[in-house]
């Protein structure tokens, strides 16, 4: 038998525990402090008596869990109406908030709200840096910034200019359509179709040629594949953006970041570097044949400010082509679904283009101000589905603040709102909030032309589709020009029931 040494004896005499023993000590140890460091969350003054899920008030798994299975922004309007409440706790320190009077003090013009964190992961990397970019960017200062050298190239004068890059990939779309389905008698994949249309068109304004979507009927070097597990992993780091930091240290590889080098990547990136390399040696300017796009713009920017360097060209680049598409899409298939879901749409659509419309595509200017039908299938299409999964959050300032019920709110507490609980006031909407109906946007029968402009106003104010305030999206009036034109186009030139003769009982759109 082993003899212990005096120490060790004086030791357990004095009531230490050896080594052995003290294992569960520590984990009792730990647990205690995970469960009190919850509980000083879940239990903050200012957040305690917000309602919202049981977990959400500890930890964000429960928002991740909901963003994971896209889910989230669908469960918003329930949750409100559940806790019958204008704003819920989502997060340990992220509220969301359906007041519709609160827009202004979180995201209007005077606003000194910034983003949150979710925006972290948001920018493009370039040579192993996150770049930033006008959504990604916190402050309003950054953003100002980054969107100051290029926000005249998205003027809507600027805009109108780039109608034949539209009216050129309209064209190939009713080209490929006839070729695909009209002609063989095949139903038309009308969810997949309008994206590679839309991706088509802001690639050409984007760099004078497009990647090949339409003509290839479907996915070109697995772009959007690529494209799709970006998005997915979007999704979740604006939840949690530490997982974007957590991510390269995986040891096991079933959750990672993005290739960042994929095809998609490595394409913007060569044709930018041959626009530059142009602009270097004074080659771009003798093609004359080339049309203005955006990389012109953003090469002419740089030319004047130094500092932009060329990651921060990447960044202009990549926010243009997948916000632009992306948004595009989904307004595109959320107008085609409900308006042969509702055939007095649809009908009704056709009507207002064989009385007015000449020629096809159709113009902008016809589109938007001559077809006031079509225009308000675009603006209910916005309205009932908000193309970010998220709420737009926003970190209240220094000095807190209050809402307009009462609430205060200290400084660095996240809230953020949601188009689709927003387009679901019906204080501002009409009683049939929830309904997809155009004619909200058009004067009701015998109704005053002052009141339907102040109801107009009041839904216009509380648009959230395209943002708001100083941090409204830069790329609306590229977003717009195509969304108008396709609406009458689509259905006046097509036989839209016999091209798509199905439609599911519910709505995909993501």
């Amino acid at each position: 038998m082993t003899r212990k040494s005096g120490a060790e004896q004086r030791t357990e005499g004095l009531g230490f525990r050896t080594a052995d023993n003290m294992y569960p000590l520590v984990l009792f140890a730990v647990v205690v402090f995970l469960v009190v460091h919850l509980l000083r969350i879940a239990l903050q003054p200012d957040l305690a008596r917000i309602p919202g899920p049981f977990l959400a008030k500890f930890t964000n798994l429960w928002r991740l869990y909901k963003v994971w299975n896209w889910t989230f922004k669908q469960d918003l309007p329930a949750l409100h109406e559940y806790y019958n409440s204008q704003l819920i706790r989502v997060g340990p320190n992220l509220l969301s908030c359906t007041d519709p009077r609160a827009v202004e003090i979180i995201y209007g013009f005077q606003s000194q709200f910034k983003k949150s964190d979710m925006v972290k992961a948001m920018g493009p990397m370039y040579q192993g840096k996150r770049q930033p970019t006008m959504f990604a960017a916190a402050d309003n200062k950054t953003h100002a910034a980054i969107r100051k050298p290029v926000a005249p190239a998205y003027a809507m004068s600027k805009i109108i200019q780039f109608e034949p890059f539209v009216d050129k990939n309209m064209r190939l779309f009713y080209t490929r359509l006839d070729e695909l389905f009209i002609r063989t008698g095949k139903a038309c994949d009308y969810h997949n179709w309008v994206q590679y249309l839309a991706f088509d068109v802001i690639f050409e304004m984007t760099m004078s040629r497009n990647l090949g979507f339409m003509a290839a009927g479907g996915d070109v070097d697995g772009v959007l594949k690529q494209l799709g597990k970006e998005t997915d992993y979007r999704a979740i780091t604006l939840t949690m953006p530490e997982i974007d930091r957590l991510a390269k240290w995986n040891p096991l590889g079933w959750f990672s970041k993005p290739d960042q080098s994929a095809s998609f990547a490595l394409r913007c990136k060569r044709i930018l570097q041959q626009r530059m390399d142009e602009q270097t040696s004074g080659a771009g300017t003798a093609d004359a044949n080339r049309p203005a796009d955006f990389t012109s713009a953003f090469l002419e920017a740089q030319a004047k400010d130094p500092s932009i360097g060329d990651g921060q060209l990447i960044g202009y680049a990549k926010a243009n082509l997948t916000a632009g598409s992306d948004t595009t899409s989904v307004i595109l298939r959320t107008a085609i679904y409900y308006a042969l879901k509702q055939p007095w749409i649809a009908k009704r659509i056709v009507e207002e283009v064989d009385a007015k419309v000449k020629s096809f595509p159709v113009p902008f200017q016809t589109a938007r101000f001559d077809l006031p039908f079509c225009a308000a299938v675009v603006r209910e299409s916005l309205r009932k589905h908000f193309a970010f999964i998220a709420l737009l959050e926003r970190e209240v300032p220094a000095g807190g603040c209050e809402l307009p019920d009462g609430t205060k709110l200290p400084a660095g507490v996240v809230i953020g709102m949601h188009g689709d609980t927003i387009g679901l006031d019906k204080d501002i909407f009409g009683q049939n909030a929830d309904v997809f109906d155009p004619l909200r946007w058009l004067p009701r029968a015998g109704e005053p032309q002052d009141a339907f402009q102040k109801r107009l106003r009041a839904m216009n104010a509380h648009d959230l589709a395209f943002g708001h305030g100083t941090r409204g999206c830069i790329g609306r009036h590229v977003a717009e020009m195509e969304i108008y034109k396709f609406i009458p186009t689509f259905f006046g030139l097509l036989e839209v029931s016999r091209l798509i003769p199905f439609i599911n009982t519910e709505l995909s759109v993501s």
